[in-house]
């Protein structure tokens, strides 16, 4: 069976990829619960029940989809965060101890915040200061984001991890300039997130970045990638994405919009919440505009998402070169 072969009949997998996947997410839910809570008095061999129109894994079953691929847990410090910041008064001074704790964490929290992107006047000196110019959420989602590239020590991928934070910039830009204010830090930790999973599965599986490769030199579509992935490693970066999102707490949306990110069907479903389309769209057009913008240019993407996500984002060509010219001011990029 060839390369074309194996990539129509994972095709023909994916949906029932995506349909398991709210079954990854309750095993894995009943794995971080068991650690943490006193065994019960229920019969040992009880299985893991799915709504009837899913199909039904066994324990083993999910571990072999999944091989050794190694989902990093939620950093204490991130699950910290969150228990404070769904709180009627979260404890500041609990939230700004806790990142200070952190001499590595708290340090690059204050760079990033004095950088160009934030805009601020003065310097930003500690992380009470932080907390108070840019708001909780805004430095929450910071700290989520440096944690995540923390968590995957895998060398060699800067460049990845420059222009995932980049994108997810541009998005963030893109969401205020379109009047998006409620979607601003989630599309931001979306568009950082939704490809996360590509070093997961790098550092799995060595021959991957040869995927990783031919992405960025246009030799595969984003829309064939994750058919290539299923037929090579019987699994791909979006449910694995999906699974990373969950262990890490990211609401509902978030983690679907991750999961379907490259399922075109998702702009003419009606069970898809228009939050995590909008999620979706923004991403796209923000990866499309930080390529260009860093000479990364790979359109085999665009050609399949382009016109649809303009349309659901209502944005034209002069929209996005506002946001493609402020990103260059953001970033120090000349123009040529």
């Amino acid at each position: 069976m060839d390369e074309r072969d194996l990539v129509i009949n994972a095709k023909n997998n994916i949906n029932n990829k995506i349909a398991v996947y709210n079954y990854f997410v309750i095993f894995f839910a009943l794995i971080m619960h068991t650690q943490t809570q006193p065994p019960r008095n229920t019969p040992r061999n009880t299985p893991l029940r799915l709504p009837a129109h899913q199909h039904e894994l066994s324990q083993s079953e999910t571990r072999s989809v999944l091989g050794n691929i190694l989902i990093p847990p939620q950093p204490e410090i991130v699950r910290a965060l969150g228990v404070e910041r769904a709180k009627d008064e979260p404890d500041i001074q609990r939230i700004v101890d806790l990142i200070s704790n952190d001499v590595g964490l708290s340090a690059a929290v204050l760079k990033a915040v004095n950088s160009p992107f934030y805009g601020l006047r003065s310097k930003i000196r500690s992380i009470e200061q932080a907390i108070s110019m840019l708001g909780l959420k805004n430095v929450g989602s910071l700290v989520i984001s440096l944690a995540l590239r923390i968590s995957v020590p895998l060398p060699g991928i800067e460049r990845y991890w420059e222009s995932a934070s980049r994108s997810a910039q541009v998005a963030s830009m893109l969401a205020r300039k379109l009047g998006l204010r409620h979607l601003v830090e989630d599309t931001h930790l979306f568009t950082l997130f939704h490809d996360s999973a590509m070093p997961l599965l790098l550092q799995r599986f060595p021959d991957y970045r040869q995927i990783m490769d031919d992405v960025n030199q246009g030799k595969l579509s984003w829309v064939e990638i994750t058919a290539i992935e299923d037929a090579r490693h019987q699994t791909n970066h979006a449910i694995v994405g999906g699974l990373l999102a969950s262990n890490w707490g990211l609401p509902d949306h978030i983690r679907e919009a991750i999961v379907r990110h490259h399922d075109i069907m998702v702009f003419n479903s009606e069970s898809v919440h228009p939050d995590t389309v909008t999620l979706i769209a923004l991403g796209h057009v923000a990866e499309q505009i930080e390529s260009s913008i860093s000479l990364q240019m790979n359109d085999t993407d665009w050609f399949e998402f382009g016109q649809v996500c303009r349309d659901h984002l209502s944005i034209g060509e002069d929209e996005m070169l506002d946001v493609s010219d402020a990103a260059k001011e953001l970033f120090g990029i000349p123009e040529y």
